[in-house]
């Protein structure tokens, strides 16, 4: 008989696929969620095909200066400089999503692997490990990123590493948590008394089963990274002009707020849409994962 309903006998191989057939039904039966994913998809579609479809690059200048949106060939008009707001939007997507998801894996392989650590080993190890946590979180996330960047630049892998540094921790905590409530049940006991290796017990046994509340942090540090990147880019010390970052592009167009809403609403919306989506998915994750709502005890 299994000790476990998503393992076998002997509680590391997947029985059926009854657990993420479940876990998919409740995400798609989630309005929100199809919500976040169809306004994801778009977003992502527009700057998988922008470049392709649009006759501008990101800084060519036109002469035509502050044109709204649908004039001279510039289908969401142009900024200061005569640049196509479309051109600089779609690859500021990619910008942001691209340091988004790097910074995302690098922040959970680290997240995952000292929360591991501590969760299963517990002792001194946790100890130190908690007490680094509590006294970095103390430390607000913008000093240390304005800190390693003033200090190293405003280059892609130093704004992903301001990043990671800021968001490394709410994953190591959570998997930890994670990790220490699945070693305490029956099968990976099992497992233990049965003489298994503690590589296998935690790559067999625990991992897999401790994972599922991490897929959910994947979505909202995601999107937690978009916003971080944008505000870096806001204040100055994150990417800069030229670059068509979406916080560089609401940063410069302040100033024409008043007389040309369009140029700040615009990359605004976009990043708003972006981040929201992304929220939404999480949130559809978080009620599809979480054991209660499936009537697990």
């Amino acid at each position: 008989m299994s000790l476990d309903p998503a393992l076998n006998v002997e509680g590391d191989l997947p029985q059926s696929l009854s657990y993420w057939q479940d876990v998919r039904k409740r995400f798609f039966s989630n309005k929100l969620s199809i919500v976040g994913l169809s306004m994801l998809s778009f977003l992502v579609l527009i700057a998988i095909v922008g470049p392709i479809i649009s006759k501008w690059s990101t800084d060519g200048m036109d002469s035509h200066i502050l044109t709204s949106p649908f004039t001279f060939g510039h289908w969401l008009g142009t900024d200061d400089l005569g640049r196509d707001i479309f051109a600089r939007v779609t690859t500021g997507i990619r910008l942001s999503l691209t340091v988004a998801i790097v910074v995302t894996t690098i922040s959970v392989f680290v997240g995952v692997t000292l929360g591991g650590i501590a969760g299963y080993f517990g002792g001194i190890i946790d100890t130190i490990i908690s007490r680094f946590i509590d006294t970095w979180q103390v430390i607000p996330f913008v000093l240390i990123g304005f800190a390693i960047i003033t200090v190293f630049g405003s280059s892609f892998w130093v704004i992903v590493a301001a990043l990671v540094f800021t968001g490394w921790y709410s994953t190591t905590r959570l998997f930890r948590a994670s990790v220490m409530q699945v070693k305490s049940l029956e099968y990976v006991e099992a497992a233990r008394a049965s003489g298994a290796k503690t590589s296998r017990i935690i790559l067999r046994h625990i991992g897999p089963n401790a994972i599922p509340p991490i897929i959910v942090v994947l979505a909202f540090t995601i999107a937690g990274s978009i916003l971080s990147e944008s505000i870096y880019a806001f204040l100055g010390v994150g990417f800069r002009e030229p670059t068509p970052s979406l916080g560089v592009m609401i940063s410069s167009s302040r100033n024409f707020l008043t007389d040309h809403p369009f140029v700040f609403f615009i990359p605004g919306s976009i990043l708003v849409v972006l981040t929201l989506s992304i929220v939404l998915i999480g949130d559809g994750l978080r009620d599809a994962l979480d054991p209660k709502l499936r009537g697990l005890k």
